[in-house]
């Protein structure tokens, strides 16, 4: 899908650009379906979960995922959870009870979700990682960072997430004057878990020192195994040959 170049021998280890001057290819690379498609709620680490079993109080618990990714429940043992939706996981434990108990209900809620992160960080008042609670888009999660700093450059906010290996970056415009002329925030902008949200300064002075720190920031968070994609249009933002992201959020 279009032809990669690699900028420099110094950084043709850690990124590789689609820089085909067809312009469908790259709007591929950075398409709104592509950054926006939200994932299905996965249990992990860190989860607390509410199971009940219809008149049954005694099996009643709230348990915690532990690091391992397992749950002990009442006649069901010890179970994996993580990497499963709430709806799988209720099936593996109705199945297990079915042995004790005639067609068990049962009925498994979230209460509180540490599994799920996103990061936001470079120019915001407080960087950091934060729990994904649900939908929740760009602009809330710069919130919860406490805003943009001074030098922040808002019309191109990198969205950053892995995929098959990758770390694909999409380049956000989130200027309140552009979004307001695009119609505001589009409902389907929801962030995925484990994306990094990183706001670029106004001016950088060299581009391959800061694709270099980019690298480190990302590296040890995203675990990444095979470098860093972005589009032509990423490198002429980061490099001051265009001002303004594709993708007004």
């Amino acid at each position: 899908m279009g032809k990669y170049i690699r900028f420099s021998c110094f950084l043709s280890l850690f990124f590789i650009f689609a820089c085909s001057t067809d312009k469908k290819t790259e709007r591929v690379v950075v398409s709104q379906k592509d950054v926006s498609l939200a994932s299905p709620f996965v249990l992990g680490a860190g989860d607390e979960i509410n199971i009940s079993v219809w008149r049954h109080d005694d099996l009643g618990k709230t348990v915690q995922i532990d690091p391992s990714g397992n749950i002990s429940l009442p006649l069901a043992g010890e179970m994996r959870a993580a990497d499963l939706t709430v709806s799988q996981l209720g099936e593996q434990v109705r199945l297990r009870l079915s042995k004790y108990i005639v067609d068990p209900q049962v009925n498994i809620s979230v209460s509180d979700i540490q599994s799920q992160k996103i990061y936001v960080l470079g120019e915001v008042q407080s960087p950091g990682s934060f729990s994904l609670d649900g939908k929740m888009p760009v602009w809330e999660a710069i919130a919860r960072a406490e805003g943009f700093t001074e030098d922040a450059n808002q019309e191109s906010v990198l969205l950053v997430r892995n995929e098959n290996g990758f770390a694909k970056i999409t380049a956000l415009n989130l200027d309140i004057r552009d979004m307001l002329k695009h119609g505001g925030i589009k409902p389907d902008s929801s962030l995925r878990n484990n994306d990094l949200i990183y706001v670029p300064p106004s001016a950088i002075a060299d581009f391959e020192r800061f694709m270099v720190r980019l690298y480190n920031i990302l590296s040890p968070i995203l675990s990444l195994e095979r470098g860093i994609v972005m589009g032509n249009d990423i490198y002429r933002i980061l490099t001051g040959k265009i001002t303004r992201g594709t993708v007004v959020y």
